[in-house]
């Protein structure tokens, strides 16, 4: 279960917070893949974002 907040260059804030899915533990995830930073969310979605345009990247783990 993790938030995930992506802090780019010219002061945007993309959060991707933590969302319950029935069904087992999904969470959301992050992973880097040469010049990118692929978000995927707990349904598998993957959004795709260039590094160059990323000032942090920030994963939050929520722990009950």
């Amino acid at each position: 279960m993790t938030t995930i907040i992506i802090y780019k260059k010219d002061g945007k804030r993309i959060e991707y917070p933590h969302e319950s899915r029935p069904g087992g533990s999904y969470t959301n995830h992050v992973k880097y893949e040469g010049n990118f930073v692929v978000v995927i969310d707990v349904w598998g979605n993957q959004i795709v974002y260039p590094s160059y345009d990323i000032e942090r990247v920030e994963v939050i783990p929520n722990r009950y």
